[in-house]
């Protein structure tokens, strides 16, 4: 799975117009020059952003957990505004705010290669840190550990990362949630393990509560996916995809969860329905 950013249609840096002259980010920056900052990645179906407050939420409380000051929501909002005027895309609209101060939003294409079918287990030693830990579970800009995962990935024959804590339970992607089935469950990693509060996550488990699909938010050890009748990765930009195999472990049955759960992913996020309040345990 590439990670390459398509580069914008359109970008603004606090405000302005980036593609005109003069308008640059510097390098100086502590976004640049530190990766100190939080981002947030946005859906956008049909020049519509999914679950818009939800991120602006999750923007707050990443800034709050390393300590910056909250983001300027009425301006970040106005600037989504203007880089959707007029459009009608999907696409994927992205927010950063960098402890400098700086605010960018840029609005490019939605993804159009498949994800990857195949995930390698790498150890992700960073994120399960002790539970005093403030930053745990913020969506920083510094995600170098992150991208090194997926390129040892790939090294190991995969298409992407399958993260994994130090005791060997299941985490999430390096740009990805995982969920699985177990027993008819849907499944997921609890987010007090230091993993991203995706909001993708929140909205499958509330999707499959929706349509009677039991779900269950718990640890478990790698080995334990290999009874797993389905896994599933998503993310803002993605709709919800089957694994074919983690490791040795191939997944080749039938994906009743991930098509019941696609079609109502595509219904919320084009009709513009936001699920109902509150993040699972």
């Amino acid at each position: 799975m590439a990670m390459t950013v398509t580069p914008p249609l359109r970008a603004l840096l606090d405000g302005e117009p980036a593609d005109e002259d003069g308008v640059r980010l510097a390098i100086t920056d502590d976004g640049v020059a530190r990766g100190d900052g939080a981002f947030e990645t946005v859906g956008v179906w049909d020049g519509r952003p999914f679950r818009w407050d939800d991120h602006l939420d999750r923007l707050d409380a990443s800034l709050a957990k390393t300590l910056l000051p909250p983001a300027d929501r009425a301006a970040i909002t106005a600037d989504r505004d203007r880089l959707l005027d007029g459009l009608t895309i999907d696409g994927a609209l992205r927010c950063y705010v960098t402890a400098s101060g700086t605010r960018v939003l840029t609005l490019s294409p939605g993804p159009t290669s498949p994800p990857g079918q195949v995930l390698m287990p790498q150890p992700a030693p960073w994120i399960q840190p002790p539970a005093e830990y403030e930053p745990a579970g913020a969506k920083t800009m510094s995600y170098g550990p992150n991208m090194a995962a997926s390129r040892a990935a790939r090294r190991d024959g995969g298409d992407d990362a399958l993260l994994v804590a130090s005791d060997g339970t299941v985490l999430e992607g390096p740009t990805f949630c995982v969920l699985w089935v177990s027993g008819g469950t849907l499944c997921t990693a609890p987010v007090d393990r230091g993993i991203v509060d995706s909001i993708s996550r929140r909205t499958l488990l509330e999707l499959a509560d929706d349509l009677g699909i039991p779900t269950r938010v718990v640890g478990v050890p790698v080995p334990a996916l290999a009874d797993a009748s389905e896994v599933l990765i998503c993310s803002a930009v993605r709709d919800v995809a089957s694994i074919g195999r983690i490791g040795p472990h191939v997944f080749d049955g039938p994906t009743p969860v991930r098509d019941a759960l696609s079609g109502a992913l595509d219904a919320a996020r084009r009709g513009g329905r936001r699920p109902a309040a509150g993040a699972p345990p």
